[in-house]
């Protein structure tokens, strides 16, 4: 899919830019490729959450501070043809938290452990709440790691569904939680859907937010696609609709991330947020800090 630039056109009276897709020369280098299946959202990684009703196999408690150490193996629960650990924390409503969960490089050819993570947060009504996968384990044998940043809904148990990216994997991970200490400007959870704005160049959908910025201010920007619907592309804009910075793909498949752009001038700054893989849509977090 090729990297979408855009050519804002000056606010109006309604200052939200209106970009146009123009394919870029070169393409990012973790840009899904397009498969059979990829004309719907439906997310390859997994069919939803692993349970059904409210019994939580086997959960184990989790807290701020350890960090839980497992191994996935035959004889565990087992659900979408993967196995599953389960571990539940009390969660109170906007509580911002950061979950990590590393798998393993294990290269032995006997007694493999190695492991491409991937887990699923659940509500306490256990219903999915956020998604989130490895990439396939580089060439230089590092293990990969998987991570959410969410804010929570509501008060209750939350559940972290620790499994592998690929069904039937077996290996080791470890798991940790923590308190998401980030001050944000803007935080704030939206959705990509067809029926709103479009680009005119070929239909794909996108939204703009804004906020204050100051001269010579530091700023990043993340974007999640919380349950793996789509592939973010992120551009920065400021009040003349003129490109700051972009996307620099540093955050994996489906987190788009600008780091710490510096702001030109005081004034309104706009962020656009698109799938680059035109047309797709989904639910996706947006923070600016």
């Amino acid at each position: 899919a090729p990297q979408p630039t855009y050519r804002p056109s000056p606010p109006s009276t309604q200052p939200a830019p209106q970009p146009t897709y123009r394919p870029a020369n070169s393409t990012r280098s973790r840009t899904p490729k397009p498969t059979k299946n990829q004309g719907t959202n439906n997310n390859r990684n997994s069919g939803g959450s692993p349970v059904s009703g409210s019994k939580i196999p086997n959960a184990r408690s989790i807290n701020f501070v350890d960090i839980q150490l497992g191994v996935l193996a035959p004889g565990d629960f087992k659900s979408q043809g993967r196995y599953f650990h389960f571990y539940q924390f009390e969660g109170r409503e906007n509580q911002l938290v950061q979950i990590r969960l590393v798998g393993s490089a294990d290269q032995r050819r006997s007694s493999n452990l190695n492991l491409n993570p991937f887990m699923i947060l659940l509500d306490p009504n256990n219903n999915v709440l956020a998604k989130r996968s490895s990439g396939e384990t580089g060439s230089n044998g590092e293990a990969k790691d998987a991570f959410l940043f969410v804010r929570l809904p509501q008060r209750g148990v939350y559940t972290i569904a620790v499994t592998s990216r690929n069904p039937g994997e077996i290996g080791r991970y470890s798991l940790a939680l923590r308190n998401d200490r980030a001050s944000y400007t803007l935080d704030e959870s939206e959705q990509l859907t067809a029926n709103g704005s479009n680009l005119r160049k070929n239909g794909s959908p996108y939204n703009v937010s804004s906020f204050e910025g100051k001269r010579d201010q530091l700023v990043s920007i993340r974007v999640d696609s919380v349950l793996e619907e789509f592939s973010p592309y992120i551009v920065l804009l400021n009040s003349k609709g003129q490109v700051i910075a972009a996307d620099n793909d540093k955050d994996g498949r489906y987190t788009a991330l600008i780091d710490r752009a510096k702001l030109p001038e005081d004034g309104t700054y706009y962020v656009v947020v698109i799938s680059s893989v035109p047309q797709r849509t989904g639910t996706y977090r947006l923070t600016v800090f």
